[in-house]
Formats: structure tokens, C-alpha cells, sequence
């Protein structure tokens, strides 16, 4: 996967939240003070509308939020491992979250790129487990790495 996508500044490890909404806002603050998006309330909002339209919980307790959006400068994958699991979506328990910011027009299906290349990572529970273990960014950066496209 393509370096530029993840950065340290853009993992997030023991994020305290209650709701989805609050994990959504942490990694689009963090992409945004990194000068990946152009307005972060834009970007947060097309998620969140992305988000009503079907859950992006996967299962696993992964959740996936992402947005393709003119309010978005630069394509970028942001990582959060939460303190504790948090109900996403009424049905599903989530304690990681992978949150894919791509700029609309332009970029193609880049996100369901990425989104599928981190699927066929997740289906081997090693994986998890790794990135509820690791410690450092640059740990889940290297594990994020490994994904083929």
C-alpha cells in the first residue's frame, strides 16, 4: 500500500470514545492538522453522511468510515485502536478503526482499493491481534504495509 498514505501522526492508540462520531472527529483532526484535508468539517460530514447510508462496521470488531470528498487534498488511511470497544452501529462492537479519506473527483475507486486490500488482511486473526498488541505507529504502518494491493 502506498506509503503516502499512512503516517504516524495519523495513528491513534487507546482512543478514548464513547461513540463512533468522536473516533470519526480524532482521525479527521489528526489527517487535517497534517494538511491531508482542506476543511475538516467538510470531510467529517461526508463521512458521517457516508456512514448513514450503511455501516461501515466489518465484523472483527473492525469498523472501516470513509468518505470520498472534494474536502479532501491528499488520499490518506488513519488508525485507531480504542481503549475499550464501542457499540458502532447498533449491532456491531468495534475497538479498531481504519478511516480512508480520498479526494472526490480525481481518485477514482481508490478507497474501495484500499478498503479491499485491508479486507484480505483482516481475514487472518493474526493480523488483529498484532494491532492490538503493537505499540508504536510505526509497528501498525509496517503491519499496513504488508497489504498487497
Amino acid at each position: 500500500m502506498n506509503e503516502l498514505l499512512m503516517a504516524a501522526p495519523f495513528i491513534l492508540f487507546d482512543l478514548e470514545a464513547e461513540h463512533q462520531e468522536e473516533v470519526m472527529n480524532a482521525l479527521a483532526e489528526k489527517m487535517y492538522q497534517e494538511g491531508r484535508l482542506l476543511d475538516l468539517d467538510g470531510y467529517v460530514e461526508d463521512v458521517k453522511a457516508r456512514e448513514a447510508q450503511a455501516s461501515t462496521a466489518v465484523g472483527m470488531g473492525v469498523a472501516t468510515p470513509h468518505a470520498k470528498s472534494v474536502h479532501v487534498k491528499t488520499p490518506s488511511l488513519a488508525f485507531a485502536r480504542l481503549h475499550h470497544p464501542i457499540d458502532w452501529d447498533g449491532k456491531e462492537q468495534v475497538d479498531l478503526v481504519f478511516q480512508i479519506a480520498v479526494p472526490s473527483p480525481g481518485q477514482g475507486d481508490l478507497h474501495l482499493k484500499i478498503i479491499s486490500s485491508l479486507f484480505r488482511k483482516m481475514v487472518y486473526p493474526e493480523f488483529l491481534e498484532k494491532l492490538k498488541k503493537v505499540e508504536k505507529p510505526e509497528e501498525v504502518m509496517e503491519l499496513v504495509r504488508e497489504i498487497k494491493q
